[in-house]
């Protein structure tokens, strides 16, 4: 909980410097091309807070057996690809989910969008994971998000042991 505390204060100050440069008048900017139609900017900051908080809850469900929580944030076409490059669709990864009953503690960090635009989103993060023997995993996580009925769904995952 710290920890996502800490990352949502860091990308709030990061927004705030963010904010201060857009404040500044630009020079030599040539003016907006009015022919083209312009997409809206994705406030990337923003975003990253956002599906921090749902890596948070998803990562908290998965962890407690928590299927319906689960079950609400994966879209129904869902793939994971885990570490040892086994994958598992949506009704897989949840027949398999029960409560972890070996894990001490974990924490995600390092969160950033890669990439976004209003519908799709891809969000890379690092899971650290202590069991209760003292053994510590971390995992880099890539996941894609899509926007379905105006809510974010978690449509594919990546995840890669790291030494």
């Amino acid at each position: 909980m710290k920890s996502i505390l800490a990352i949502t204060l860091f990308i709030a100050t990061l927004s705030l410097c963010n904010l201060a440069d857009k404040s500044k008048p630009e020079t030599n900017s040539a003016p907006p091309n009015t022919n083209t139609a312009q997409k809206p900017e994705i406030d990337r900051v923003a975003l990253t807070v956002e599906l921090m908080r749902l890596e948070h809850e998803l990562t908290t469900a998965s962890f407690n057996g928590d299927i319906s929580t689960l079950a609400s944030f994966m879209a129904d076409d869902y793939v994971g690809t885990n570490a040892d490059g086994s994958t598992q669709n949506k009704n897989q990864v949840l027949a398999a989910t029960k409560p972890d009953k070996m894990t001490k503690n974990w924490k995600i960090t390092d969160g950033e969008v890669i990439s976004a635009t209003e519908d799709t989103a891809v969000l890379n993060y690092v899971q650290e994971q202590t069991l209760k023997n003292g053994q510590t995993f971390r995992a880099r996580v890539t996941d894609t998000f899509v926007k379905r009925n105006g809510r974010w769904v978690v449509k594919s995952e990546q995840q890669t042991l790291m030494k």
